[in-house]
């Protein structure tokens, strides 16, 4: 019987109970986990997706010709909604992920995954204050789509399931 734990504490996923399992299949736990972080990166994602500005085409008749046309008009859509209205996209082009033992840096900050982990991050310098509802964003309150990608593709136990998956496939591998 597999001992594995997730559970989700702020920014972070933290799984146990892989390091036994990480020397025997360190292969499958590597892929594990990476399948994992490309489920929760694709539905935080999708929590980034919300309409942003939209437009509408207006019949207009000019004054001066009187000839008829379509004029584009823009139309915001209200700010704080959720999922987050993509603007420019740039919060949902900041969004990554790191696979086991893989670090990066930039303007955000450093982030490091450890050999048994994977980071789902968003490196935008304003995703924080959406996520937690500060600053600008506290009048709309927090907006955590990576905690909110990462429940939704857990449903059902679905990392600890993608875990043994991955074992009982290097097993056969092994004939074991």
């Amino acid at each position: 019987m597999l001992d594995i734990q997730v559970s989700i504490e702020s920014h972070k996923v933290i799984i146990e109970g892989l390091n036994q399992l990480a020397g025997e299949f360190p292969q499958a736990i590597r892929t594990a986990l990476e399948r994992s972080a490309k489920g929760i990166h694709r539905e935080a994602y999708a929590s980034l997706s919300g309409a942003g500005a939209k437009g509408v085409s207006k019949e207009v008749t000019s004054k001066r010709t009187g000839k008829t046309y379509l004029k584009w008009e823009k139309r915001e859509v209200a700010a704080g909604g959720y999922p987050v209205p993509a603007r420019t996209g740039w919060l949902r082009r900041m969004l990554d992920w790191l696979k086991p033992g893989e670090s990066k840096t930039n303007d955000a900050g450093t982030f490091i995954a450890g050999p048994n982990e994977v980071v789902i991050y968003d490196s935008a310098i304003y995703a924080n204050v959406i996520h937690e509802g500060r600053g600008s964003s506290a009048k709309f309150g927090p907006r955590r789509y990576i905690t909110a990608g990462f429940e939704r593709f857990n449903q059902g136990a679905r990392i600890v399931s993608t875990i043994k998956e991955e074992i009982q496939k290097a097993k056969g591998r092994a004939g074991l």
